[in-house]
């Protein structure tokens, strides 16, 4: 199968297109698409052609849906299936409220736990960083939510009078000889720590002891470099578990 895939940020968005276990053609819009016609004409371009079986998104931003929905609708004849924990995702979900989990979170489990096994542990480096379970028998059951880079690094400059905005890029000195390079490794080594005292907090679980490392989002890369622990890097995780939860809903997939 081959659908359209689209994955709804707080900061960006990412749309690509998904046949198996393939992701191709993936942009990202930071910011986002603010018009239906914006919508429509992305798809439009994307699905040119193409011989597709539709289209999937996921939103952590509820007033875009309705916007994307139709700007789909415009573009491919129908409207795209819209993730939530009511679908089919892949994993068993062991969750008090399965409602509050956001979708994105859920794809990436979807495809962690179809891609490196299960038990699986996914963090995902945006906005905000999210650790996500799925344990040995297959569970999604929960996982951890910590300020992401660009929110750490953005409250410093807007909280004091002389620290300023940095770019979360490049490499870190020993000692910083700028306020810029003293930020930079605060940011870059303190949240490599960050990382390794919640997945070591994680593994102490019996049934996480031996979980496999999954990372994604665009400060991954980044994040992790240096960090002695053996992640996968998959920067089109979500759009990946998106296309995988098209197919076990629209598609038969198993």
């Amino acid at each position: 199968m081959q659908t359209i895939a689209i994955d709804i940020g707080n900061s960006s968005t990412a749309y690509g297109l998904c046949s198996g276990k393939r992701v191709t053609n993936v942009s990202h819009v930071k910011g986002g698409l603010s018009s239906r016609a914006a919508v429509r004409e992305a798809i439009r371009i994307l699905a040119a052609n193409r011989r597709l079986d539709g289209a999937v998104l996921c939103s952590v931003v509820p007033k875009a849906v309705a916007r994307w929905e139709a700007g789909i609708k415009d573009a491919l004849g129908e409207a795209p299936l819209v993730v939530t924990h009511q679908v089919a995702v892949g994993v068993e979900i062991s969750y008090p409220k399965p409602a509050s989990i956001g979708p994105d979170r859920l794809a990436n489990a979807c495809a962690a736990s179809a891609r490196y096994g299960s038990p699986v542990i996914v963090a995902d480096f945006g906005t905000a960083l999210t650790f996500d379970i799925v344990n040995a028998r297959g569970q999604y059951v929960g996982g951890v939510i910590a300020p992401g880079l660009p929110l750490m690094s953005d409250y410093l400059a807007d909280r004091t009078a002389l620290l300023p905005h940095i770019e979360l890029r490049g490499m870190c000195a020993q000692v910083g000889k700028s306020t810029e390079s003293a930020m930079r490794i605060g940011a870059h080594i303190g949240y490599r720590g960050i990382v390794r005292e919640i997945v070591n907090y994680l593994r102490e679980k019996p049934d996480l002891a031996g979980a496999s490392l999954c990372a994604t989002g665009g400060f991954a890369r980044w994040a992790l470099n240096g960090l002695d622990m053996d992640f996968h890097f998959d920067p089109n995780l979500t759009l990946r578990g998106l296309g995988k939860i098209f197919e076990l809903n629209r598609g038969g997939g198993s």
